[in-house]
């Protein structure tokens, strides 16, 4: 594996284990200030290879679409993976639903503003 393939599966890989603090905290919060809410197991731990393997196809494939569609598409198969993983396990609501809208929207924020000036400043992308 080339340097520049591993830096750029590192730094997608860092960027959403540093984010897995958000949820893992958020449901942490939310459960103990409504004791009566269930809570609904997602593997968040899975964000971290999903962002390393696709910030690794970003940069062996330079794909020619802008930084944002790019971050998009990770955000609407994030989505789309996730109801239907809690449909199939009988724990889809509703309000999953609107994880199709925001997911994409700030998987591409992310990825115009973190993960692609990463990789220039590490040299990760030429």
């Amino acid at each position: 594996m080339r340097r520049r393939d591993l830096l750029a599966y590192v730094i997608g890989a860092a960027v959403a284990g540093t984010a897995l603090v958000f949820p893992y905290a958020g449901r942490a919060l939310l459960t103990s200030m409504l004791p009566d809410l269930v809570a609904v197991s997602v593997p968040f731990f899975l964000l971290p290879i999903a962002w390393g393997a696709w910030n690794w196809l970003w940069v062996r494939l330079r794909p020619p679409l802008p930084p944002a569609a790019w971050g998009a598409l990770l955000g609407l198969g994030a989505a789309l993976v996730l109801n239907a993983l809690l449909a199939v396990r009988g724990q889809w609501f509703p309000a999953v639903a609107l994880m199709v809208l925001w997911t994409p929207t700030i998987y591409a924020i992310a990825w115009t503003f973190v993960i692609v000036p990463l990789n220039r400043a590490l040299g990760a992308e030429p």
